[in-house]
């Protein structure tokens, strides 16, 4: 599986000249972390699941647009929110999908986290979160994406994108502090 930049980069320019090999390689790589990336903002896994196969075909469909000149991950994880957001827009959902707090969204959790808190804690501390906070911050802590490239993603500033980020850490230290609280 293809880590690096540069290669995923070397492998998006091969799938624009019409390699399959290039192509698989490149959804090898990159499906199970923006499976994951759907999974939160849609919150139901059925959805997510076509949401990612959207993903690709758009992938597929605007390749010729893609400039090597740019990485290909946040390139693709941006892709993946705007057809989320052609989704919640076309289908009228939005309330209804995100409104019920009481089911915990799929977020990946670290396996060290335990040191903060357990793991439904921390899912339970993310789903209380503004929702362009727990974005931001799921977009830098988890998938490890830079401020720059989380504005161009979801259309803000690289300064706008470090405080919702940062805001969402403190929000979720404040959560996993009122659990301790109440466990004690």
């Amino acid at each position: 599986m293809v880590k690096d930049d540069q290669a995923l980069r070397i492998l998006m320019v091969e799938y624009q000249g019409g390699s399959l090999d290039a192509f698989q390689q490149i959804y090898g790589t990159l499906a199970a972390e923006l499976l994951q990336y759907l999974r939160y903002l849609v919150r139901e896994a059925g959805a997510a699941d076509d949401l990612l196969q959207e993903t690709f075909l758009r992938l597929h469909r605007s390749r010729a647009e893609y400039n090597p000149a740019f990485a290909v991950k946040p390139w693709l994880f941006g892709l993946a929110r705007n057809v989320f957001l052609m989704q919640r827009r076309a289908t009228r959902r939005f309330a209804a999908v995100h409104t019920n707090r009481s089911e915990l969204p799929e977020v990946p959790v670290r396996p060290d986290v335990g040191q903060f808190g357990s793991s439904d804690e921390v899912r339970r501390s993310i789903a209380t979160l503004p929702e362009e906070q727990a974005e931001a911050f799921l977009l830098h802590h988890e998938w490890g994406f830079t401020f720059d490239e989380i504005a161009g993603m979801v259309g803000v500033t690289s300064g706008a994108a470090r405080v919702r980020a940062s805001r969402g850490m403190a929000g979720l230290r404040q959560m996993l502090r009122e659990w301790r609280r109440v466990d004690a």
